[in-house]
């Protein structure tokens, strides 16, 4: 049985209609997955840490106590990126126009089309990212 939780940043508090934040660090919350056998078995969120200096790291290690081990977005800064990694979470990236809400996100980091996040794509601070 394969056993996976992952984490999506969203705008809102709604089950898997919850439409996705495009960045990490800004979001307003995030929505915690746990998938089993293929299948969403349990949706809950939990509201982001006020970001400040060094504000990012905090979710970072608030989402390992809550045993996420894959976040899903379509932006991210280096050092929580890294942060992750150190943490064993691995990060994917998926387009905000593609995948807009937790529903459709889910499906497809569950079809695994979602590919893994590269050094290439990270944001480089100060409103400088692409997505």
């Amino acid at each position: 049985m394969e056993k996976r939780k992952i984490a999506v940043p969203v705008e809102k508090i709604e089950g898997v209609n919850g439409s996705r934040s495009d960045h990490f660090g800004h979001c307003p919350a995030f929505a915690l997955v746990e998938i089993k056998d293929g299948q969403i078995a349990e949706v809950s969120a939990v509201d982001n840490i006020a970001h400040e200096a060094g504000g990012c790291m905090k979710p970072v290690a608030m989402l390992a106590e809550h045993g996420v081990d894959s976040l899903v977005v379509s932006g991210i800064g280096r050092g929580p990126f890294q942060r992750l990694q150190q943490h064993g979470i691995k990060v994917y990236f998926a387009d905000l126009e593609q995948y807009p809400d937790l529903e459709t996100t889910v499906a497809g980091f569950i079809g695994k089309k979602l590919p893994v996040f590269g050094d290439n794509q990270l944001c480089k601070g100060s409103g400088n990212c692409h997505h």
